[in-house]
C-alpha cells in the first residue's frame, strides 16, 4: 500500500511539471506571435487554458 502511495504521488508529481513546461512553452509561442490555436495543438493544452494564459501576457 505504501509503495502505491509512493508512485501515485510521484505520477502527481510528474504530471503537475508537465503541466508547468507546457504553461512555459505557450508562454515562449505567444512571444513569436502564434495563434491560441495553434499553441493548444502544440502543446496539447486546453484551447481555454491557452486563452487564460494569453490573457495573462496582455498588460
Amino acid at each position: 500500500m505504501l509503495m502505491e502511495a509512493r508512485l501515485l504521488d510521484k505520477r502527481r508529481e510528474v504530471i503537475a511539471e508537465g503541466e508547468a513546461n507546457a504553461n512555459i512553452a505557450a508562454k515562449r509561442l505567444f512571444s513569436m506571435g502564434l495563434s491560441v490555436q495553434d499553441i493548444a495543438k502544440a502543446t496539447s493544452l486546453p484551447f481555454e487554458q491557452v486563452e487564460a494564459l494569453q490573457a495573462e501576457q496582455q498588460p
